[in-house]
């Protein structure tokens, strides 16, 4: 068994490289140019360990789906399995913490999936797909609804009141400097927890890469080093844990 992993391990680095689709940035999971980020650091590190050379290409979620579905790119960070059955898909390798966010002066309060229904609702680029039925139907019949690739622009929908309710995961929401209205005030917000905690992982076209990529995941998470990666985009982002 040792052999036949240092036997691949040799092959995908004399070949060519994995080619790993990556969002546009979203941090703190995904920085700038897709080349950082808590979830890349992750995967790149278990990448490395598991021999495997990458070629980062960074492009909006919904392309990103369409090419690991079509054989364009061999991977892709961070899925849920539902988004497309037909991979082989990695461990968790992070949580979203996907939540419901209002203004506090708007006083809204939301109990259920289908209380969302009643409001202006924005969320991030597939949310329909990767949040689940519920979430479709109650956004569905929603006075407005719309999906967005930038994080920023959710934001700025909701502290400039264009949006009653944002959808997304509360850590990338936080970590954007857009949190004040147009006039300059910081706004109150409440947060209501509608989701379940997600774990995403990575989609692989390769069942041996995926395999290769998990050996190495734990290793890392034995290490500590998964651990030290959180740490360090916690603090940088000053995010509550």
């Amino acid at each position: 068994m040792v052999a036949l992993c240092l036997l691949q391990t040799a092959v995908w680095a004399a070949g060519a490289p994995l080619r790993l689709a990556v969002g546009m940035a979203k941090p703190p999971y995904v920085e700038g140019n897709g080349s950082r980020g808590l979830e890349v650091d992750i995967v790149l590190a278990a990448l490395r360990e598991a021999g495997i050379s990458v070629q980062v290409q960074q492009m909006p979620q919904a392309r990103g789906l369409q090419s690991v579905l079509n054989g364009n790119v061999d991977a892709m960070i961070t899925l849920v399995p539902n988004a497309a059955p037909s991979l082989y898909f990695s461990r968790p390798v992070v949580q979203y913490r996907n939540r419901a966010i209002t203004l506090a002066s708007s006083h809204i309060t939301l109990n259920y999936l289908s209380d969302l229904s009643h409001y202006r609702v924005a969320s991030f680029q597939n949310a329909t797909y990767l949040l689940g039925y519920g979430f479709s139907k109650a956004v569905e019949s929603a006075p407005f609804y719309a999906e967005y690739a930038d994080q920023e622009t959710l934001n700025r929908l909701l502290f400039n009141k264009r949006a009653d309710v944002v959808v997304g995961d509360e850590w990338v929401f936080h970590s954007y400097a857009t949190q004040a209205s147009q006039s300059g005030m910081k706004a109150e917000l409440r947060t209501f927890e509608l989701f379940d905690n997600e774990p995403r992982r990575v989609g692989f076209v390769s069942r041996s890469q995926r395999d290769a990529f998990d050996h190495a995941l734990l290793l890392l998470q034995k290490r500590g080093e998964i651990e030290r990666i959180h740490r360090y985009y916690q603090q940088k982002y000053r995010l509550q844990p």
